[in-house]
C-alpha cells in the first residue's frame, strides 16, 4: 500500500487573506466584547440598584401614607370617644342617647371610607350604631381576643382584615376604649374602615413600570391586598386572601369563628422565599424571587408598616428593570455580527489585494526558477560534453606527442644510418649506395618534417585544450551558481507562500 506523501501529511497553512480578516475581526469585536462584559458587570447591577432605590422610595411613601391614614382614623375615633354625650350615654344616662347617636353619625360622615360607627358597653354588647345595625363578626359582636385587649382605659386596636362576600368589600375594625375624665373604663367605640383607599394605592402600582405590582401581607402571612390586573375591578386577583405559608391551627380556628375572609378556610399559595424574607426582619429589604403564579423573577422591596404588623411589597420584573442592559446586549450582538461581517469582507478584500501581487511575484519567481533550473541542467550537460571532448583531445595530443617523439627518434636513426653508409660506401655499390642513401636522407627529412608538424599541431591542440578546459570550468562554475540561485529562489518562493498561506 502506498504511503501518503509528506505534502499531504503537512497541515494546511492559513492563508494571508484569512489571517488579515481574522485580525480585523478581532480588532473590532474585542472592544464590543469588552463593552458587553462591562454592561453585565456594571450597567446591569447599577440598573438594579437604581430600581431598588426607586422601589424603596415608592414602598416607603405608601407605607407612610397607610400609616398616616390609619393614625388619622384612630385619632378620629379617639377624638369622638371624648365627646361628652358619648361618655354620658355609656355611663348609663339615656338622655344623651340621641346626641351620642348624632356623634356616631358625625364620625361616619368624616370619611367616605367609613362604613359603620358603633358603641358597645364594657361587656361588648352593642348599644348604638350608625348608619345601621352592624353585622356580627362570625359568632361575635366583638371577637373575644379583641375584647380582651381593648377592655380597659385608653386602649386602641386595629383588627385583622375582613372580607364581605356579599358586598365584595374588605374592611378593618378600629377599636378604642372610651374613658371618663377620671380614667374610668366606660365602653368601647368601633369604626369600620373600608380598604378601598389602600387597595387603590396597591392597584396604582401598575403605573410605575410595565409588569410591576404590589401586595400587602398581614402578620399571619395572608395577602390582604394585591394589585388587580382587572382594570374594571369586577373580579379579584387569584392571589388575594391566600397564605404564603401554612396557617397555624389557632388562626385557622379564628378565621372560622370570626368568618374573617367570608369563607371557613384560606387557600395556601406557597412562597417559601417570601416567607423566609418576612421571617428575617434584619435581612435586606431588597431581594429577588419568582412569586406564586408568576413565571419570571421579580426584584422586590419590602417595607414594614408601623401601626399594624403588615408588610408592603413592591415588585418589578427583573427583565423590565434590566431592559436597557438587555437592549444594549441585543444591539451589541447585532452590531458585532454586522461589524464582524464587514470586517471579514474588508479583510478578504485587503488580503486578496495584498496577496495578489505577492502571488504574481511568486508565479514569476517560479518561472524564473524553472528557467534557471533548465539553464543549469543544459549548462551542466554541455559542460559534461565539453569535458568529454577535452579529455578526448588530451588523449589525442598525448598520442601525437608520442608519435612525434617516435618519428623524431626514427629520423635520427635513419640519419645516423645514412651517415654511416656514406662513410662506408667503398664496400657498397656506389650508384646503388648513393641512391639508397639519398632516399634514406630524404625519408629522414620527411620524417623530421612530419615530426615538426606534429609537434606544432600538438602545441596548437594543447593550447585549445587549455582554453577549452578554462571554458569548461567556467561553465561548471556558472551551472553551479545557477543551481544555487535556483535553490535560493525556491526558498524565497517557499517563504512567500508561507506569508500568503498558499
Amino acid at each position: 500500500m502506498a504511503l501518503p506523501s509528506v505534502a499531504l501529511l503537512r497541515p494546511k497553512k492559513i492563508s494571508l487573506t484569512v489571517r488579515i480578516s481574522v485580525v480585523l475581526v478581532l480588532a473590532v469585536v474585542l472592544p464590543l466584547l469588552i463593552t458587553g462584559i462591562g454592561s453585565e458587570l456594571i450597567l446591569r447591577p447599577t440598573l438594579l440598584s437604581q430600581a431598588s432605590t426607586e422601589m424603596g422610595n415608592d414602598a416607603q411613601k405608601h407605607t407612610q401614607a397607610i400609616d398616616s391614614l390609619l393614625i388619622a382614623h384612630l385619632q378620629d375615633l379617639q377624638f369622638l370617644g371624648k365627646f361628652l354625650a358619648t361618655q354620658k350615654f355609656l355611663a348609663g344616662d339615656d338622655v344623651f342617647k340621641q346626641q351620642a347617636l348624632n356623634e356616631l353619625t358625625l364620625g361616619y360622615h368624616l370619611d367616605a371610607n367609613y362604613s359603620m360607627w358603633t358603641l358597645f358597653n364594657t361587656n361588648g354588647k352593642m348599644l348604638l350604631s350608625s348608619p345601621a345595625a352592624p353585622t356580627l363578626r362570625g359568632k361575635y359582636a366583638i371577637p373575644p381576643e379583641i375584647m380582651k385587649q381593648v377592655r380597659g382605659p385608653n386602649k386602641t386596636l386595629i383588627s385583622d382584615v375582613y372580607f364581605d362576600n356579599t358586598a365584595h368589600m374588605a374592611f378593618i375594625d378600629m377599636y378604642t376604649s372610651v374613658t371618663s375624665a377620671n380614667g374610668k373604663f366606660l365602653g368601647i367605640e368601633r369604626s369600620t374602615l373600608k380598604m378601598t383607599e389602600i387597595w387603590t394605592e396597591i392597584n396604582n402600582e401598575t403605573n410605575a413600570t410595565a409588569g410591576s405590582f404590589a401586595m400587602i401581607l398581614d402578620g399571619h402571612g395572608v395577602r390582604i391586598a394585591y394589585t388587580n390586573p382587572d382594570t374594571t375591578l369586577t373580579t379579584f386577583p387569584p392571589e388575594l386572601f391566600t397564605s404564603a405559608a401554612p396557617l397555624s391551627q389557632q388562626f385557622q380556628q379564628q378565621v372560622h369563628d370570626e368568618n374573617i375572609y367570608g369563607t371557613t378556610f384560606v387557600k395556601e399559595l406557597s412562597d417559601p422565599t417570601l416567607v423566609d424574607q418576612l421571617q428575617n426582619p434584619n435581612g435586606s429589604p431588597t431581594f429577588q424571587f419568582v412569586p406564586a403564579l408568576q413565571t419570571e423573577s421579580f426584584q422586590t422591596y419590602r417595607a414594614t408598616l408601623q401601626v399594624v404588623p403588615w408588610s408592603y411589597l413592591v415588585l418589578r420584573p427583573v427583565n423590565t428593570i434590566t431592559n436597557a442592559a438587555n437592549r444594549q446586549d441585543i444591539y451589541l450582538v447585532l452590531l458585532a455580527a454586522l461589524v464582524t461581517l464587514l470586517a471579514a469582507i474588508i479583510g478578504l478584500v485587503i488580503g486578496r489585494s495584498i496577496a495578489r501581487p505577492i502571488l504574481r511575484s511568486v508565479s514569476l519567481l517560479i518561472n524564473s526558477s524553472t528557467s534557471l533550473k533548465t539553464l543549469a541542467a543544459r549548462e551542466q550537460s554541455t559542460a559534461k560534453e565539453q569535458k568529454w571532448i577535452v579529455d578526448s583531445a588530451r588523449k589525442g595530443v598525448e598520442a601525437m606527442q608520442y608519435y612525434a617523439k617516435a618519428s623524431k627518434i626514427a629520423a635520427n636513426k635513419l640519419d645516423s644510418i645514412g651517415k654511416d653508409l656514406t662513410q662506408n660506401h667503398e664496400r657498397i655499390d656506389p650508384f646503388r649506395m648513393r641512391q639508397r642513401l639519398a632516399e634514406i636522407v630524404a625519408t629522414a627529412g620527411y620524417i623530421e618534417n612530419a615530426a615538426n608538424f606534429q609537434e606544432h599541431s600538438s602545441r596548437d591542440v594543447s593550447t585549445a585544450v587549455r582554453i577549452t578546459t578554462q571554458v569548461t570550468e567556467q561553465l561548471l562554475v556558472g551551472a553551479t551558481s545557477a543551481s544555487d540561485a535556483a535553490l535560493q529562489l525556491e526558498e524565497v518562493i517557499k517563504q512567500l507562500r508561507e506569508v500568503v498561506g498558499e
